[in-house]
């Protein structure tokens, strides 16, 4: 369960508009849903991205959600970066065996999810792909409102 959630995390966690724009001049600012693959499983993002470049995501994977939330920069042109502040759970059961008697739990810290430098090209006003720089997937999001 903790690499499923750690999986999540690391995924694209939002999308990027100008930090010197005014609202109005930033595409990216309203409520957005993607979903990707990965390893079979379908993985679903509802993010909101606000006119101070402040995102919240919910990653959506069968009955697990890890919401996220955080700041968005654009680094270059085309290019949004995702720092993640905040995430949940922050820490997970893990269970510990001790030979046939049993075990026991403790309860073990999620690390910071790493967040994420994503190349974007819209399709449309309500659409946009993005394509993560270092690991190259792409996941287009559609915009809802």
């Amino acid at each position: 369960m903790q690499r499923r959630v750690a999986l999540l995390a690391a995924l694209p966690a939002v999308l990027l508009g100008p930090a010197s724009a005014p609202a109005q001049q930033n595409p990216f600012v309203g409520s957005w849903r993607g979903a990707a693959q990965v390893n079979g499983a379908t993985i679903t993002f509802n993010t909101v991205m606000g006119p101070d470049l402040r995102y919240s995501q919910q990653q959506i994977m069968g009955r697990y959600m890890t919401p996220l939330s955080g700041h968005y920069a654009f680094s270059a042109a085309n290019v949004v970066a995702f720092q993640v502040e905040d995430w949940q759970p922050r820490t997970l059961p893990v269970y510990h065996a001790t030979g046939t008697t049993g075990g026991y739990y403790t309860q073990e810290p999620v690390p910071r999810p790493p967040g994420g430098v994503f190349r974007y090209k819209f399709t449309s006003p309500n659409s946009v792909v993005l394509q993560d720089t270092s690991l190259g997937g792409a996941v287009t999001f559609n915009r809802v409102r």
